[in-house]
């Protein structure tokens, strides 16, 4: 996502990549500007015993979208997941909890804009899922899991912000049982989409970084909403909370910053090459063609080979620099396999 599209009327919805102090953060926080969806001031509001009242109601808006009869009451579970662990892929979650009626729920966050985040949070969904079950325990006994994934980022082409996803029959629609959802809330989506009429509307443009002197008249009154604001300005009051949102924000906005360089730096690179390939190319199939079809094909074509070579080369770089896999596989967008394949050396 480009800056320009980050931002409408003020209202950030995404960190603006560039060098950032903690000194800037500090000002942006003084005229309270604070970034909602930080992953200290998320599980601040919605993370403690004392305030999952609002963690209900933003899951109860979130799931329940036509505002029909939602959850009546949570425990917070734990976030790591030991099966996992067992299996050699740890998965640490950002809120879990269940729900009264014995339904697991989990919440994710997600700044980063990840190729491979619809496999990541089925996997996620999966092993949440999975983790209820013990040695001798019946099939049974499972209970619904759904899985809730706010986005700062689109995935998903269109204009609808909110995706929910089961498992159903492929030509009739007719599910095969309530057990497993995926829903997706993409904020950019709504930011764009107008005035915010509804609760779930109301905690997607809060999320969003709406400030409250900008809100509806509706959105403040709102209970939820008020509390969530009045929480606001107790978060930035403490300093140790204060501190520590100032430095995860910077790395966060730091490691974004790293990874869109990577990208661009290897974008440009592979064009480059490309374009003097796909002109050669594209001048030797010209004579037999026609020599504008030619180029233009074959410039084409080269660009596309330039650009993934760019992005093997820098890969390359990277794993000699000694990055992990993830971090490199963030940066360029190749799997885990490919990057694999790379180290072991077999890779193209």
């Amino acid at each position: 996502m480009e800056d320009a599209e980050r931002e409408r009327d003020g209202e950030l919805i995404g960190p603006a990549l560039g060098p950032v102090t903690e000194g800037q953060i500090e000002a942006d926080l003084a005229r309270g500007k604070i970034y909602r969806l930080n992953d200290r001031f998320f599980k601040f509001l919605f993370g403690r015993e004392e305030r999952k009242h609002l963690f209900l109601d933003l899951v109860n808006s979130l799931v329940f979208s036509d505002g029909s009869a939602g959850f009546t009451d949570l425990e917070y579970a734990d976030r790591e997941l030991s099966a996992t662990r067992e299996a050699g892929k740890s998965v640490y979650l950002d809120i879990v909890a269940n729900m009264a009626d014995g339904t697991q729920v989990e919440v994710e966050v997600q700044v980063r804009n990840r190729n491979d985040y619809p496999q990541r949070s089925t996997y996620y969904l999966s092993a949440l899922h999975a983790s209820q079950l013990r040695a001798g325990d019946s099939y049974l006994d499972l209970k619904k899991t759904i899985s809730i994934h706010i986005l700062a980022f689109n995935l998903f082409a269109g204009d609808r912000f909110r995706r929910a996803f089961s498992l159903c029959d492929e030509e009739t629609g007719e599910r095969l049982c309530e057990d497993l959802r995926l829903v997706y809330l993409e904020v950019p989506k709504y930011v764009r989409q107008g005035t915010p009429r509804n609760r779930l509307e109301y905690w997607l443009m809060y999320l969003a970084g709406m400030e409250a002197k900008k809100m509806p008249e509706a959105m403040v009154q709102d209970p939820m909403i008020g509390e969530a604001l009045d929480l606001e300005r107790l978060f930035l009051q403490n300093h140790e909370e204060r501190l520590r949102y100032i430095l995860s924000y910077k790395a966060m906005v730091d490691d974004l910053t790293i990874e869109e360089t990577i990208r661009r730096a290897a974008r440009a690179e592979g064009i480059a090459e490309g374009e003097a390939r796909g002109e050669a190319r594209g001048e030797a199939r010209g004579k037999a063609e026609g020599i504008a079809e030619g180029e233009a094909r074959g410039k084409a074509e080269g660009i596309a080979e330039g650009e993934a070579k760019g992005i093997t080369s820098t890969a390359r770089r990277m794993l000699g620099m000694n990055f992990t896999s993830e971090q490199i596989s963030q940066a360029t967008g190749l799997s885990l396999d490919e990057i694999a394949a790379l180290r072991a050396g077999t890779g193209s």
